[in-house]
């Protein structure tokens, strides 16, 4: 259950608005559903990590997304779409959910999704779909399994990689312990009896061949093999090959969604892309370092933003063979395709990646493509969405039952209503203390050209009070010039409001 505020920590929180500004120096089994060809499907494709800021469809100088930009003529582009959070659990739960990080209250990384959300995600709202869904990420993979139950194809996150043991696993579905030990304590000489030699014996034969497989493979990934960690290995050839036969095979009307680890860290790319961008003429525009950077050296911090340059190349590449497949399978003409992430990755100010504390573009500012069916013309959208609206939008353009949990809008161009300035994007970092209440954290509001970012409850801030910034993201999209004193009827307008969210969301007693 949420933990409800009282009016007193209510009181509380108002109390901070006149308070002084710290200012920065810088798996299931085959459907039984009726075929219902009347309704579109649904496929959403999420790629992890992925920041608008270096995707050259939105005008980074490094031609990152090449086939992106040609596809987009067949498309909505969304030019100011924002991920809830910057890590993988907040920012994956509003996208099934529908709703902001401090309603489903995953917020942390091993943060599970609120008991009373489980019947309100986007599986349950497409119910009458063939529902199916697979993640490379297993903090992912972890959510999506609360919505088991809902899902007809529920693949295991071990699925795709080239070198794990869902195959003993699923062969032997009654000894699931027993099977994976054989091998562990024959092969990898752990302690403990083998129960069953032979199935070792066998199993090494299967694990030996699939490594000489392996080695093939790695010659084309210079860096190594794209990877989880240092036993977890994929590619995402192997990826689109298997989402296309997947889609191929199941019953109209169907709901598929498919969470891809590039270009998430490591950035270990194809041979195509490796060092295209190393003689390249771009410079990184050196910021002052955060309050919550490291002492990372800046030349360490230009190299892995190159690296994850020719990353975001590969992902554009394999996207563009998967559109192409589905294209010639005609699966295209009733199927409405997105594009988009869970949030986005940052190299500036001293930050590598998205482990962080603050809210700022490269991290939350994220790609959003929409492929409707049979469009052949390219529209682009300039009002504020958020990842909470694609569960509204979704519902909307294939004629359900509108939810009415989710906190998200219906989106231009698909929305009735006529576009507003008034519109509100949230975004949250949080952690919680034993009773549940969101006691440290950093929380992002923008509305019209303004982004405020609230930092409350750091170690760092201890002795100083909470930390307010305050940028105007269209003629300052570096976030360079932080406002927050120059305009500070600015800032307690939009910090009254942020704290109002907060409030309404928790359900004030």
């Amino acid at each position: 259950m949420k933990r409800a505020f009282t009016r007193r920590e209510f009181l509380k929180l108002s109390g901070l608005l006149p308070l002084g500004f710290l200012i920065p120096e810088y798996m299931s089994g085959p459907s039984n559903s009726v075929e219902r060809a009347d309704r579109d499907n649904v496929l959403i494709i999420v790629f992890d990590a992925w920041s608008a800021a270096n995707t050259s469809l939105y005008g980074y100088p490094r031609k990152t997304t090449p086939n992106l930009e040609r596809l987009a003529d067949k498309a909505v582009v969304y030019h100011n779409h924002f991920a809830s959070g910057n890590f993988t659990t907040p920012g994956t739960a509003s996208i099934l959910t529908g709703t902001l990080p401090w309603t489903h209250r995953a917020l942390t990384i091993s943060g599970m999704i609120d008991s009373d959300i489980l019947e309100k995600s986007i599986f349950h709202a497409f119910r009458d779909y063939h529902r199916m869904a697979y993640t490379h990420n297993p903090i992912a993979h972890r959510l999506l399994s609360q919505f088991s139950d809902q899902i007809e194809e529920f693949t295991a996150w071990e699925r795709l990689y080239l070198d794990s043991d869902y195959f003993i696993n699923s062969l032997f579905r009654a000894d699931p312990d027993i099977a994976p030990l054989s091998w562990n304590r024959t092969f990898k000489q752990l302690d403990g009896y083998s129960y069953s030699l032979y199935l070792a014996h066998i199993y090494g034969l299967i694990k030996k061949r699939r490594i000489r497989e392996l080695t093939e493979v790695s010659r084309n990934f210079p860096r190594g093999l794209p990877n989880h960690d240092e036993f977890t290995y994929f590619t995402l050839e192997e990826g689109v090959d298997w989402m296309v036969s997947q889609v191929q095979k199941v019953p109209n009307p169907f709901l598929g969604y498919y969470h891809f680890f590039p270009p998430h860290h490591p950035y270990n790319t194809r041979l195509d892309f490796y060092e295209v961008f190393a003689e390249d003429e771009f410079r990184l525009l050196e910021k002052p370092k955060h309050l919550f950077g490291s002492e990372k050296p800046q030349k360490s911090i230009i190299l892995e933003r190159r690296w994850y340059d020719e990353f975001v190349l590969y992902v554009d590449a394999e996207f563009a063979r998967f559109y192409h497949l589905m294209e010639q399978s005609g699966i295209l003409e009733n199927t409405w395709v997105v594009l988009t992430t869970d949030h986005g990755e940052m190299f500036e100010r001293g930050i590598v990646g998205h482990i962080t504390q603050v809210l700022h573009q490269p991290v939350i500012h994220v790609p959003l493509l929409i492929f409707p069916p049979g469009q052949r013309e390219r529209v682009d959208v300039y009002e504020l969405t958020s990842a909470i609206d694609l569960l509204p939008t979704l519902l909307h353009v294939t004629n359900q039952e509108s939810a009415p949990w989710a906190e998200g809008d219906v989106m231009p161009p698909f929305s009735k209503q006529k576009s507003t300035s008034q519109r509100e994007v949230f975004a949250l970092h949080g952690d919680t203390d034993k009773n549940g209440v969101i006691n440290r954290g950093t929380a992002m509001l923008t509305k019209d050209n303004y982004k405020l970012i609230w930092y409350f409850g750091y170690e760092q801030l201890k002795g100083v009070g909470d930390m307010i910034e305050l940028y105007d993201i269209s003629a300052d999209p570096e976030e360079l010039d932080n406002l927050s004193l120059k305009l500070r009827g600015v800032v307690d307008e939009l910090m009254e409001r942020l704290i109002t969210k907060f409030v309404e969301t928790e359900n004030i007693q």
